[in-house]
């Protein structure tokens, strides 16, 4: 099937409660959303949700790799196998190098969700059997919890009624005593039994990772994602040392070579592969067999914000990949009200590929406004 159109649209559905992270505070959606146009009338949707200081893109950039970048390359290729859209992405991955532009991940990736699914369709196959053999018949979610008021948190808690998850994440901040009294709180709403990580962004120094994690040790911590900077390789290798604490890497680890470089040097038990922010379904494969190959584990994690198209992509894979831990799946709370995620191999492969994810955001949210359409 071949090619003949690509929309590009940008998604800025508000949040019902702003989401305030480390990095930065987050009051609406901003992904860009690409629906790509075969000649046999099918469609495939991609996603991208660009972070600046993860992979340096933006939702202008991401729009402007995919117009001035992405788009001659695309338009009449034909796609009739995984192994075209392997050999079409690898074409515009090359491109980029050659016109040196670096940042593009995200770009690359919402092309590579869109490709995906409109195989998927046009083979009438589920998503997930493009990417390998089904490993496991439920997902493991966790539910990140935000630097939010203590009364917001547990509002957050009460509505998590009916939803499925078997571990938090708590996102941290500098003070020691002010995690503390965070962890304390988390443990008497989940209890002591709860898969229990926590989430620093890079925002700490080496010493304020030391100080903070011998103090929250006591509380059952299974993880610390992302202690120290994404560039401090040492930094990374001593907490581990220093604490016993498992270490994972998330803004240190986008690439392969980024994921091969950080285990073979010893300085991460876990990853967190981001299908954003690694280029895409195919890249995010290839991430997570090497690191089963290393005897690594992964979090599917994911960028605030993302919408289902991304959530359904994410679902897709974690089913085919033996050694996800978790996976952060409840975007779609900071949108609308809680309900059970589809967490079974029979939910997720019988479901209407991406194209009722996009529906959801144009139809119930009235959040997306069109960039640019182009055609063959």
């Amino acid at each position: 099937m071949r090619i003949i159109r690509i929309d590009v649209s940008h998604c800025n559905t508000p949040f019902k409660n702003n989401y305030h992270s480390p990095h930065i505070f987050r009051i609406q959606a901003e992904s860009i959303i690409i629906h790509i146009t075969f000649e046999n009338g099918i469609s495939g949707y991609g996603e991208s949700a660009p972070r600046q200081y993860v992979t340096g893109e933006t939702p202008e950039s991401v729009a402007s790799v995919i117009r001035d970048r992405f788009s001659s390359l695309l338009l009449g290729e034909q796609i009739a196998s995984v192994s075209d859209i392997e050999n079409i992405l690898d074409t515009l991955e090359n491109k980029c190098r050659k016109d040196n532009v670096s940042a593009y991940l995200s770009a690359l990736g919402a092309v590579d969700i869109a490709l995906l699914d409109g195989l998927s369709k046009s083979l009438a196959t589920p998503l997930s059997s493009l990417l390998g053999p089904v490993a496991r018949d439920t997902i493991p979610y966790t539910i990140p919890i935000p630097l939010l008021p203590i009364d917001t948190i547990r509002e957050m808690a009460a509505s998590l009624t009916g939803a499925t998850f078997s571990s938090v994440k708590v996102l941290m901040e500098e003070s020691v005593a002010n995690n503390v009294e965070r962890l304390k709180l988390i443990r008497s709403i989940f209890g002591l039994d709860m898969d229990m990580s926590i989430e620093a962004n890079g925002k700490w120094t080496y010493r304020q990772a030391i100080d903070n994690l011998n103090e929250l040790k006591a509380f059952n911590i299974t993880a610390v994602e992302q202690p120290v900077r994404s560039d401090d390789l040492e930094g990374l290798k001593n907490v581990r040392k220093m604490t016993g604490i498992p270490v994972m890497v998330d803004e240190s680890m986008c690439t392969l070579s980024d994921a091969a470089l950080l285990i073979d040097s010893g300085a991460c038990d876990l990853l967190n592969i981001k299908i954003s922010k690694c280029g895409g379904l195919l890249k995010s494969k290839r991430i997570a067999d090497f690191a089963l190959s290393a005897g690594i584990r992964f979090q599917l994690g994911t960028h605030v914000g993302e919408t289902d198209i991304l959530n359904r992509a994410g679902q897709n894979f974690a089913l085919v990949v033996p050694n996800i831990i978790n996976f952060e799946g409840f975007s779609s709370l900071l949108f609308k009200d809680v309900r059970n995620e589809a967490n079974s191999v029979k939910d997720i492969v019988h479901q209407d590929s991406l194209e009722a994810a996009h529906a959801d955001i144009n139809i119930d949210n009235h959040c997306l406004s069109a960039i640019y359409s182009l055609n063959l």
